[in-house]
This record gives structure tokens, C-alpha cells and sequence, in this order.
């Protein structure tokens, strides 16, 4: 089981809106089994040490370089000279060190972000590239890939015998979500015995008897999920045979539903089945909607798209940008106006920078626009950034 802590774009904007004081931003790739705590443990002690030699080389004042080196052993649970008494008081009532338990439960990368009064942690899903990094705001590309990836989906398991909503994740058992209004099964949604109706009952008879009762059926279904999921924008796919699936289909009013579902019966498959078979249609979802805006590029350029990132600075900083793809690994040193988004290179990144790429997605997330990190090969011409364009921008 993974332990990862997914930031909302509110909190995005909040780390983003740190500014003019110095920040420190580590990324570093953990591993959630937690025999290997100490190992996490260690590659956050040689990056905070990095990070620590970076401020002494930008000539930050000793008291702030002192507060960032106590957070960090703070972190990495480093005993100071005077004993600590509340960890003495913990060992004799037999109580967990927070700290030793933040290091057991790991996810798949760990992000630490912090100033000379505080520290935000965040274990993530995916697995960043080892990063220290200086300057007068948070590094934040990294936080993208979490933000923007899937990582959970609901799974409607619908069979005339039962129906459930479960919400399965990339790295979480499945929970299974309790819907106001859902009926237990096809029968009781009909308030009788049976939907098979073998001889003439009122107006129902037959085939077309049954076609009736599983489409009221199927309604009461789409009503009580379609009032849990409301306003989300989680995808949902559907687990169930014919002729349920294309009657659900008819009557579905979520804009979440995938084209893809899984096929057959799903009463006698287990909430894991359904989690073991939902996420690679959530992988193939993601990965639809990264080809789907590099073909957009294609058919947009020049005018209306650029790899360019000194034209996309500009375009972010104008809100001019309305979908960006951009390599989370990618680190462009630079300096980005205020004013009208001009770029200054660096020749090498260091506490008077931060990268170019990670401020375009900053400024574009703030704008309303749509935010997709990549792979670098995964890019046209692997460049750092795609940009996609609201109207042409000079």
C-alpha cells in the first residue's frame, strides 16, 4: 500500500505564490517497502546536504543556512546533543516516532519543499529523478505528474444479480463507495421477484417485459451515481454485459464515462479483479489524451503552437497558453520577467535561478490552462515544452 499525497491546484497556487525569499526543493525517489526506510532515510540526508552547500555558495547569512539544517535533521529524525526528552517518553510508554513512521510509509518518490521557517512534505505516486534545487521560489514541475496523471478511476460493476461503485487507484487497495439510492440488484429496482417474464403480466410479456424492467433498472442506477459523482472529473468505467452495458450507455449523463469498459458479468468478480482491470484503461486513457494534444500541435503550428520555450514564456505569462505538455524532468535554468515573460538563460543552474520550463507551467496552471507532464521522447523534437495557443501571440 502506498502512502501518497496528491496537492489540489488550490494548494499548487499556494506553493506557486512563494516568492522573493529563499526555497529549497528536494525530489528524491523512495521506495515504499519499509524495510527500506533507512535507505530513504539516507538519499534525503546527501540531498539536504547538497541543498546546504548550494545556500553557502549563493552567500545566504548563516542563521538562515542554520534554520534550513535543523528542519532537515528534524526530518531525518538526526538526534541533537541534548537528549530528547519526548522521544525518551515515547520509548517508555512504548509510543511510534512520527519520524521513524514517516520514513516506513514511503511511496514511490518523496517531494520536500521548504523555507528557514517551514516544511511541506509530499510522498508521490511516480518516481522523480534525484533533485536539489535553490532559488527564490519552489521547484513545482514535479508536482505536475501527480496533479495531472490518473491515478484513480470508478469501476460501475452492473449485473442484473448486483450493482456497486468502487474506486479503484494506481496504488491503493479499492474502496467501495456506499451510493444513497442504489438499489441492491435488478429486482428490487423493479419491486418484483424476477425481470425474466416468462407469461403475459399486465402489459409486459416476454422479451420485451424484461427489456423494460432492466431499463428501469438501470435508471434508478444511473441516477444514484450519477448524484455521488456529480462536479468530479474522475473517470468512470463500466463492468457489464449485454444488454446493460449499451442500455446504462443510453441513459448515462456523467461526462466522466469511458469508451473503454470491461466486458461480462461482474457479479462474481471481486473489487480487486475489477481495480487489476481498471487501471491499464486508466493508462491508456492518459495516454490518449497526451496523443490527442500532440496531434493538436501538429495541426496548429506555427501559428497556434510552439516547442519554442521563450515564446511560450511569453504566451504563459500573456495567459495565452491553453494546453502545455512539458518534460518534468527538464531543467532550463533562467530567469522569466514579470513583465512580459522575456527569458535571461543561465549557463548553469545555481540559488540566483530556477528553471524556465517549471516557471512556464506555473504561469500557465495560473492562467486556466491545461497541464500535462511527458516524457522527454514523448515530445515533438524532445523538446522541453509543448505549448498549444487561446489565439496568436505576438
Amino acid at each position: 500500500m502506498l502512502h501518497i499525497e496528491i496537492p489540489s491546484l488550490e494548494e499548487f497556487k499556494a506553493l506557486a505564490q512563494v516568492k522573493g525569499e529563499t526555497c529549497v526543493s528536494l525530489y528524491l525517489p523512495t521506495s515504499p517497502l519499509g524495510r527500506s526506510a533507512k535507505v530513504n532515510r539516507t538519499a534525503f540526508k546527501d540531498l539536504a546536504k547538497d541543498a546546504l552547500s548550494q545556500l553557502k555558495e549563493a552567500g545566504i547569512g548563516k542563521v538562515e543556512i542554520t534554520a534550513f539544517a535543523e528542519q532537515f535533521d528534524r526530518l531525518a529524525g538526526v538526534e541533537p546533543d541534548v537528549q530528547d526528552q519526548d522521544k525518551v517518553r515515547r520509548q517508555q510508554h512504548a509510543e511510534p516516532d512520527p519520524v521513524d513512521s514517516f520514513w516506513h510509509y514511503q511511496a514511490n518518490g518523496l517531494a520536500v519543499l521548504a523555507t528557514s521557517g517551514a516544511t511541506r512534505t509530499l510522498r508521490l505516486a511516480n518516481s522523480p529523478k534525484p533533485l536539489a534545487e535553490v532559488a527564490d521560489r519552489f521547484h513545482l514541475t514535479p508536482l505536475i505528474r501527480a496533479m495531472t496523471s490518473r491515478h484513480d478511476v470508478y469501476v460501475l460493476a452492473l449485473a442484473k444479480e448486483s450493482v456497486r461503485l468502487v474506486h479503484a487507484f494506481a496504488n491503493l487497495p479499492p474502496e467501495r463507495l456506499q451510493v444513497p439510492g442504489l438499489p441492491a440488484n435488478a429486482e428490487e429496482a423493479t419491486r418484483r421477484p424476477s425481470v425474466h417474464v416468462r407469461a403475459p403480466r399486465g402489459h409486459l410479456q416476454n422479451l420485451e417485459g424484461e427489456k423494460v424492467l432492466l431499463q428501469q433498472y438501470v435508471r434508478k442506477v444511473e441516477q444514484a451515481v450519477y448524484g455521488v459523482l456529480t462536479g468530479r472529473n474522475t473517470a468512470l468505467v463500466l463492468a457489464a454485459a449485454e444488454p446493460l452495458a449499451s442500455m446504462f450507455r443510453s441513459v448515462n449523463t456523467y461526462p466522466g464515462l469511458a469508451d473503454e469498459m470491461i466486458e461480462g458479468n461482474p457479479d462474481q468478480t471481486t473489487d480487486a479483479e475489477l481495480e487489476d482491470a481498471a487501471i491499464p484503461i486508466l493508462d491508456r486513457l492518459y495516454s490518449r489524451d497526451l496523443a490527442a494534444v500532440i496531434a493538436r500541435y501538429d495541426q496548429l503550428k506555427p501559428r497556434l503552437a510552439t516547442t519554442d520555450v521563450s515564446y511560450a514564456a511569453h504566451a504563459a505569462t500573456a495567459g495565452a497558453i491553453d494546453q502545455l505538455v512539458v518534460d518534468l524532468d527538464a531543467v532550463v535554468p533562467g530567469l522569466v520577467s514579470d513583465l512580459d515573460g522575456s527569458v535571461i538563460y543561465a549557463a548553469s543552474d545555481d540559488a540566483e535561478t530556477y528553471s524556465v520550463v517549471d516557471e512556464v507551467a506555473r504561469r500557465a496552471l495560473y492562467t486556466g490552462a491545461r497541464v500535462m507532464g511527458a516524457r522527454r521522447e514523448e515530445l515533438p523534437d524532445r523538446a522541453p515544452l509543448t505549448a498549444i495557443l487561446r489565439y496568436a501571440f505576438h
